[in-house]
């Protein structure tokens, strides 16, 4: 990674892992989101979650895709998995 991208990149995550503020949380209270450790990333995701839920399709397939990332690691503990088919007729 060049160093403007890890600069970029520390940055970032430590923005989105920043706790939001009292009435930040209440605001999303007020549109029925329960999070217990609300963070700006928790706030993203929600966003995004109402991006989908109003058709937007990049935000479906981009949902789709963390939904999937994070399913396929908790499957396989993030290793390869392969399947072999040795039974014979």
């Amino acid at each position: 990674m060049k160093d403007n991208d890890k600069l970029l990149y520390k940055t970032l995550k430590s923005l989105l892992n920043e706790r939001l503020s009292d009435a930040e949380v209440d605001a999303l209270k007020d549109e029925g989101f329960e999070v217990k450790s609300p963070t700006r990333k928790t706030a993203v995701m929600i966003a995004l979650y109402k991006k989908a839920a109003a058709g937007d399709l990049s935000a479906i397939k981009e949902l789709r895709s963390i939904v999937s990332e994070k399913n396929d690691d908790s499957r396989s503990g993030g290793k390869a998995v392969m399947i072999v088919d040795d039974i014979r007729d």
